[in-house]
């Protein structure tokens, strides 16, 4: 009966040993696959949603002339190069960094609120009375504020982990705040009035 009970069991632990085997010469178990891939992976597929976007914008655009604001199709090409940069910090040995993400997005927001001011000053200028002031003041104070962010966010470069983390969560409450405007307003359908 031993014998028996010592060839069960040596059968048993040949059986899981190959099962242990093909396993780890399979692909390895969810647990185990690096973040890193899955942050690449995630900013790969992001990045290629960005160019469809991108290019579904465009097709519009060409189709019907000025369906869409050229400030809409930059946005959609700030979208692309942002993907881009965020695939290249997952791709970074060590891993993806948030804050680096977040400093992307940041330099992305100054270059887009500054673009937006540069043109309703443009605008002004070309049809003075046009804009109210109060109109040109916000957007100059916009572009300012997004240069102060990103400052603030670049002098934290050798911060500690929550200094970064407190940086990049007032980042998103700001963000958050403009969403919500925007929502209200193009609720009331003066959106394109503010």
């Amino acid at each position: 009966m031993n014998v028996r009970r010592l060839a069960a069991t040596s059968t048993l632990l040949a059986v899981v040993g190959v099962a242990c085997y093909q396993a780890g010469t399979a692909a390895p178990a969810a647990d185990t696959v690096p973040k890193e891939s899955f942050a690449a992976r995630r900013a790969e597929a992001k990045l290629r949603l960005a160019e469809l976007a991108l290019e579904k914008a465009q097709a519009m655009n060409r189709r019907v002339p000025g369906t869409l604001a050229g400030s809409t199709i930059s946005q959609f090409t700030d979208d692309v190069e942002l993907a881009r940069q965020q695939l290249k910090n997952a791709k970074r040995e060590g891993g993806a960094d948030p804050f680096q993400s977040a400093l992307d997005r940041a330099e992305m927001a100054v270059r887009s609120a500054e673009n937006k001011y540069r043109k309703v000053r443009e605008a002004d200028e070309r049809s003075p009375g046009v804009l109210q002031p109060v109109d040109l003041e916000r957007w100059q104070l916009a572009a300012e504020v997004a240069r102060l962010q990103l400052e603030q966010g670049r002098s934290l470069a050798n911060a500690d982990p929550q200094a970064k983390l407190q940086w990049q969560l007032e980042m998103l409450g700001d963000e958050l705040s403009q969403i919500k405007q925007q929502t209200y307003l193009l609720g009331q359908n003066r959106l394109g009035q503010f």
